[in-house]
Order: C-alpha cells, then structure tokens, then sequence
C-alpha cells in the first residue's frame, strides 16, 4: 500500500504518552490508552496490505508470515535478551524466575496469556516487571495468526459482505469486552477475544465500512477524532471500564483520523518532521523504555521524581533509536525481499534459542549472583504467598474468598455451643489477623467473614463476591446468633469512617464486644523486594520515600472516632512505626511485610500480642 505518512505522526500520538504516562506523568491519567491506538492502527494497515495482496492474486501465508518475522522478530530478541543480561546482573533470585518466564512467554507471544493469570497492569506490583508491556505483542500476533485466514475464508463464503462480517465479528467482541471488564478484568484487559474489536475497527476502515465524505466533514471528522483521543487521555484512568467501554474513545477517534485525516489539518500536524521520526521508532521505542524504567525503579526509588522520569525517558529514545538503526532497518534491507522459507526457518532456531536461554536463566536463578544471607532471606518472601505461613493466615477459597469464589457460611461461621464465640470480619486486612487470633485466644471459638476489597460495612463499594456474605453478616447472621466478640478489620478508606461509626454503634446495640483493627503501614511497591535492595545497596531510604503518607492521619481519624463509640481500638500502625520509627522486620527475622502491606505472620502475632482479651 502507498506510504502514509500521517499514520507515521498517528503512532507518535500513541507512543509518546505511554512513556510518559509510564515515567511518571500521572497528569496524564489515560497514557495508557495508546495501546489501543497502536491496535487500530495495525488492523487498519495489516487488512490493506491483505487486501491489495488478494486482489492483485499476489497473496500467500507464507509471505505475510516471512514479512511480520523480519519486522517484529529482531528488535523483540535484542529487547529480550538485553533484559534477560540485565537481570541476571541485577534481580533477586525470585524476580529473575519471573523474567525468565516472562520473557519465554514474550517470545513465544502469549505474554498476554502469561500475565492473564499472574498480574494486573496497574498498581505496585507492575511496576517490578519488567516485561509486562509486551502483552500488548501476544496480543497483535495472536491477531495476525488467525486474521489472514479469517480473511480468507469470509472473502470466499461472502465476498460482498466482508465489512459486515467484521463489523459483526467487531460487535461480539465488544459485548464480550463489556462483560469481562465486570467479571473477569483481567481477561478483559490482556487477551485477545476482548480485544479483537479495537483491531477490526481499523480493518473496518481499510475496508472501506466509513462512508466517504466532502472536504469540510473530513477536515471536522479527523478533528473529532483527534479530540476523541485528547479526552482520552485526561479523562480516562486506571480505574475506569476498561477496555469497554472506555477504549471506544481513542479507537474511534484513530479511527476516524485514519479514515478522514489525509490532506487536513490534523495531516499537516502529524506528518511535521519530529511527529514523523518518533512515529519511526516508535516499535523499538515501545519496546525499550518499560524495562529502562522498571530496572531503573529497582535500583533507585521505586517513585520516579521529575529528574527520575526526564532520564528514563532520554535512555529510553536513545535506545528506541540505537534499535531502529542498527536492528530494525537493517533486517529490513537485508531480508525484506527473502524468500518466505529460509525467513521463517531462521526465526523459528531463533525462537527455539531463546527459549533455551530463557530456560538456563530461569534454572539457574540462584546462581547468577552472590548474595548475602540476610539480602537471600529478605528476597525469598516475595513468593511468601506459597508459604505454609501464609496457608495458615488465611483459609482461602472458602473463609476468605476472591472474585469467582463463594463464601462457605456453614464452614465459616460455625458457633460453638461450649467456647465464647469470635467473629473476624473485613477483607484481606481482616484476614491476615485470624491465625494469629486462634494463637493468641485458644479458648474462644474464632470464625472468619472475609473477603478480598470486602470492608464490613454497609453502602460502600464492593466486589460482587463480597455480596454473598456481607449483607448475609450484618443483617443475617448477627441478628439470629448471639456472638460474644467481633474484630473489624479492612483496608479502610479516607471518607468512610461515619459509614464505620453507624456499623460499630450497631453491632454495641445487639449486646456484641467490638473491636477495631486499624490502617496499616503501607508501601507503594513489594516491600520485601525493596527492603533486600536498599540491603544490598546499604541505603532503606527508599522505603521511606515510598511508605503511603495518607495511612498515619487515616489511622488518628478513625482511633478518634473509636473512642467516642466506647469500642476497642488496636492501631497496627502504631506498633509498627512508635514514635514514627518503622520496623523493617518481624520477630522471626523477615520481613515485616509480604507484599505492598500485607503482614506476615509472625508480624500479625506481634500485633495481636497487644490486644486484651475481649470483655
């Protein structure tokens, strides 16, 4: 198809604000959306060139194969392998399994699949991974995989009706997107099914599905398209439905600057020389600048400062355009008119490689650095969640309960007939406790209501596992069983706690002894991981840098609050941080918590040792 250069100035607009967003510009909430950018724009180009290929008889499996090796291929393995080194010189041993892995997946292009399972795209734990961005990748070649075919069979079965069919096949996957992002987010965020209507609105466009239009409405529509993007960017936000319905803001309007922008306005803007070079690197660009910021965040402050975000962003052009040099075009002079058989065959021995390299990596994870004792012991509790320790905190999947799972009321809220009777009531802040309560109160019978985000109250939001068994305690449970003593625990929230009072003032009214555990420390990042680095660097300041500030105020509030009720107040945070020192390990020699703050359990016995005995 003829060169456009305005699609070139189009991936400037998608890729700039992922880095920037990535770097630390939380200004610009919806960065992120670039991504689906990307996704249009690659349906669109992939389903012209097929097209133009079919119709001239020139098309063949093989060939379009052989070109996306030779484009995507390269710049990807030196990426790959350029962070594998980097992390062997760099990662706790845990974190290097993880990479290895990752970067398997990532080769293979079902990252996107990995990630599914295993991580969400927002928040602390992200932000260590530093191949979390090539699920984007699984997804576009999951896409070219099958498109072609699809293509194919739908030009034989209904040659006149080919924008139809996509449009339809483009609905599907925008009801199934709709109802993923309220069941399953994750799904709906990484994988293909979910996404496949971002990519079919740029087919739509090849195909020719937008009518054409005068001179005025083009100029007016690529506008709209470009503004559709802009409002994106400042109002979408990690917490917004997504990808639908809030994708459909940026994919329209690439879309609508795709099909309407050629000789307008907004053409003149994204062909300008700097929109055009940046459009040029942007593959490599994309590819380079997340491990640069996540290997830079693990060796320094996991929060980026402004100096912190213009140096990963200079590193991250500089490497976009040593790639797109030296890797990206010359593969493309040298093999972009090979034939598709040596392509194809080199590029599967290479991938066969990498995954036996990815392998030694991942088998040898202990070996490749010299670590001391204490750093080893630190480090090894970011998998705490494997732990015996952590099986006996929580009883999960059936007292403590996630998204799909259920609540067992009869298993979980079994009085006894000849011991006082606890209940332990909240969401995972709650849970943590329940172990160390049994420990410290064995002759009381201690039950557990808890679930992930489910704090015990009534009229906030919640997930909708919590609905089985929130309203079941409060209103149920409570009303028909007369318990001796509940403990409340939750990541409480700031702007809740009048919400917090009612509940407590009920619960004092049905004659039950009430307690309130409350906010915790907390960590913007895995705090085991970054207590073994500021150890091996011989500097914790980080961790100062990086403990939530809003946590100490939100825990006065509420111990305030408290008093007035008459009811019991354990303050976690107290304990841990007394006179604004905080500990950095739990009595056993760990640390003081598993994950951003969560506590282990040696450090929730610590905690529960200081509460009395309910009346």
């Amino acid at each position: 198809m003829k060169y456009r250069p305005d699609i070139d100035g189009l991936r400037a607009v998608a890729v700039a604000p992922i880095v920037l967003f990535h770097a630390g510009l939380q200004k610009l909430s919806g960065g992120f959306i670039g991504v689906d950018i990307f996704f249009v724009i690659s349906g669109f180009l992939i389903t012209s060139i097929i097209m133009r290929e079919m119709q001239d008889g020139a098309f063949s499996i093989a060939g379009f194969y052989r070109r996306r090796v030779v484009r995507i291929f390269p710049a990807l393995f030196v990426m790959l392998a350029a962070t594998l080194v980097a992390g062997c010189l760099l990662l706790l041993p845990d974190d290097l399994r993880v990479l290895a892995a990752s970067a398997a997946a990532a080769a293979g292009f079902v990252s996107n699949v990995y990630f599914d399972s295993r991580a969400g795209y927002f928040g602390g734990a992200a932000e260590t991974i530093p191949l979390l961005h090539t699920w984007s990748l699984g997804v576009e070649e999951q896409f070219y995989l099958f498109y072609p075919l699809l293509l194919i069979g739908l030009r034989r079965v209904m040659p006149t009706r080919l924008p139809l069919a996509l449009a339809l096949i483009a609905a599907a996957s925008f009801g199934l997107s709709l109802t993923w992002v309220g069941g399953a987010p994750n799904a709906a965020f990484y994988l293909l099914p979910s996404r496949a209507w971002e990519l079919a609105l740029g087919g739509l466009v090849a195909l020719g599905a937008f009518p054409q239009a005068p001179a005025p409405a083009r100029a007016a529509l690529a506008l709209a398209g470009l503004g559709l993007i802009a409002m994106g960017l400042g109002v979408i936000t990690s917490a917004s439905a997504f990808p639908a319905p809030w994708a459909l803001s940026p994919c329209l309007g690439a879309a609508l600057l795709i099909a309407y922008g050629a000789g307008g306005p907004t053409d003149r803007l994204l062909t300008t020389r700097p929109m055009r070079a940046l459009g040029a690197i942007s593959y490599s660009l994309y590819l380079w600048h997340w491990p640069i910021i996540t290997f830079y965040r693990l060796q320094t402050d996991m929060h980026l400062t402004l100096a912190g975000g213009a140096f990963v962003v200079a590193a991250a052009l500089a490497a976009a355009t040593a790639s797109y040099l030296l890797v990206e075009r010359w593969f493309l002079r040298r093999f972009r008119q090979s034939a598709p058989r040596p392509v194809l065959v080199t590029g599967g021995a290479a991938l066969a490689a990498f995954f036996a390299g990815a392998f030694v990596v991942h088998a040898r994870a202990d070996l490749w650095r010299d670590l001391p004792p204490d750093v080893r012991r630190i480090a090894s509790y970011v998998d705490y969640r494997t732990w015996p320790d952590h099986q006996a905190q929580f009883i999960e999947g059936v007292c403590f309960v996630s998204l799909g799972e259920i609540f067992d009321r009869k298993a979980c809220l079994a009085m006894s007939p000849t011991k006082r009777n606890m209940l332990v009531f909240g969401d995972s802040h709650a849970a943590q406790y329940w172990r160390a309560l049994t420990l410290r109160f064995p002759e009381w019978n201690v039950m557990q209501a808890t679930g992930a985000a489910c704090r015990p109250m009534h009229g906030v939001s919640t997930e909708a596992h919590c609905n089985d068994f929130v309203p079941y305690v409060l209103d149920d449970f409570l009303t028909h069983n007369r318990i001796d003593a509940i403990v409340l625990g939750g990541r409480w929230l700031a702007g809740e706690t009048a919400r917090l009072e009612a509940t407590i003032r009920m619960l004092q009214a049905r004659g039950i002894d009430v307690t309130i555990i409350g906010p915790g420390v907390e960590y913007e990042g895995e705090f085991p991981r970054m207590l073994a680095m500021g150890l091996l660097r011989g500097d914790l300041s980080a961790l100062d840098h990086a403990r939530v500030k809003d946590r100490k105020p939100l825990n006065d509030e509420i111990a305030a609050m408290v008093a007035r009720t008459g009811a019991r107040f354990l303050s976690p945070y107290d304990i841990e941080c007394p006179e604004g020192r905080c500990r950095m390990t739990d009595p056993e020699g760990g640390p003081f918590h598993y994950d951003y703050g969560h506590i282990t359990l040696s450090g929730t016995r610590l905690i529960i040792e200081r509460l009395a005995e309910p009346r």
